[in-house]
């Protein structure tokens, strides 16, 4: 997603641009190898460093539920708020200093073009949600035989009560539970 800054950058501070962001990424994690489709919206602002890149946008990824491990296709949405700083002097071509506190993708380059793919790519693993679900009512996998419950009980016992949490079973047995003093 690439977006020719130029004229942005010889207009006063303050000035914006709204852009539809309509493109794709690369290999966000090895659940979605190749190119997802992102959508969405950037306002594209003048500020005295540079230009301010805030939006949202929305792509479908592939998730392991966190129950049962099945993948699962799930919506992420978010928005972002970065800025990105010229690496050239727009009128003169000549190369700016850089300041060190800025990532290298967060520079717009010699030809004042501002990139966009890494900032969405990281804003969407970070928006990534830990505990997808297959389904709200997923059973998940037997502990002992690893079999998915969604799919049929397994042939494994009931094992009970783990020995490391006996002392906590016999809190609730305890006579008078739950009563007030």
């Amino acid at each position: 997603m690439l977006y020719n800054v130029a004229q942005l950058l010889k207009e006063s501070i303050g000035t914006s641009r709204q852009f539809e962001i309509d493109g794709s990424l690369r290999d966000i994690d090895e659940d979605n190898p190749g190119a997802i489709g992102v959508r969405g919206r950037v306002n594209l602002q003048r500020t005295a460093r540079g230009i301010l890149a805030a939006g949202s946008a929305r792509l479908r990824l592939v998730q392991a539920c966190r129950r049962c491990l099945e993948l699962t296709e799930t919506q992420v949405c978010f928005e972002f708020e970065e800025e990105f700083i010229p690496s050239a002097h727009v009128r003169t071509g000549d190369r700016l200093p850089r300041t060190g506190d800025h990532a290298s993708e967060l520079v717009i380059d010699q030809h004042q073009v501002l990139d966009l793919t890494e900032v969405l790519r990281q804003h969407t693993i970070l928006a990534a949600s830990d505990w997808t679900l297959c389904r709200p009512d997923c059973k998940g996998l037997c502990p002992n035989c690893g079999q998915n419950l969604n799919f049929g009980q397994c042939q494994c016992q009931s094992v009970g009560i783990d020995p490391r949490l006996a002392a906590l079973a016999k809190l609730l047995e305890a006579p008078g539970r739950g009563e007030q003093a």
